[in-house]
């Protein structure tokens, strides 16, 4: 039993890390639909249509700021000039 409790605690460890990057990844942000929250305002409904995600760096159509964190249902950017904090949530 002392054998088998660091693999599986490896083996969680590594789901958790896998399910971090899928959702910080470019293509998992680019295709949901984020509703403005709160704080930092790039645009009002963010989707594959109106913006553009360059080196973690996200353009919408009022302006573009520093994605921070996502997961899954919320979205976390802070403003490249003035380092304020904005916050969308996932709407699919």
């Amino acid at each position: 039993m002392k054998k088998k409790f660091p693999i599986i605690l490896l083996i969680l460890l590594g789901i958790v890390v896998i399910t971090l990057l899928c959702f910080n990844s470019t293509h998992y942000i680019q295709n949901q639909d984020w509703k403005y929250a709160d704080g930092t305002y790039i645009g009002d409904w963010l989707n594959h249509n109106n913006i553009e995600i360059n080196d973690k760096i996200i353009k919408g159509n009022n302006g573009e700021a520093k994605i921070v964190f996502c997961f899954g249902y919320k979205l976390i950017i802070k403003n490249i000039e003035n380092g304020e904090t904005g916050y969308y949530v996932n709407k699919k």
